[in-house]
């Protein structure tokens, strides 16, 4: 079984989205985001989901499948430093 991967990211602007949900829809399984200052989580691959956490807010983005470290490197430009 494989187990799900959580990384954190941030997006600053509605471009920042825009391009994080493109890359997100490229993965091969499911992915939620969620805020931890919201009581709920949103579909990776939905644009109008991931606007609704908010701009400048940190996300937890689920990886339900497990993610490969190629695939998180495309993530980098939004990852906040561990």
């Amino acid at each position: 079984m494989v187990e799900s991967t959580d990384i954190k990211v941030k997006l600053n602007s509605v471009e920042q989205v825009r391009q994080f949900v493109e890359t997100i829809r490229k993965y091969d399984g499911d992915v939620d985001v969620y805020s931890t200052n919201r009581n709920y989580l949103v579909d990776g691959k939905s644009i109008l989901g991931v606007f609704s956490l908010g701009l400048d807010q940190e996300l937890t983005v689920k990886f339900y499948n497990g993610a490969t470290e190629s695939f998180i490197s495309t993530l980098q430009p939004f990852m906040l430093a561990a």
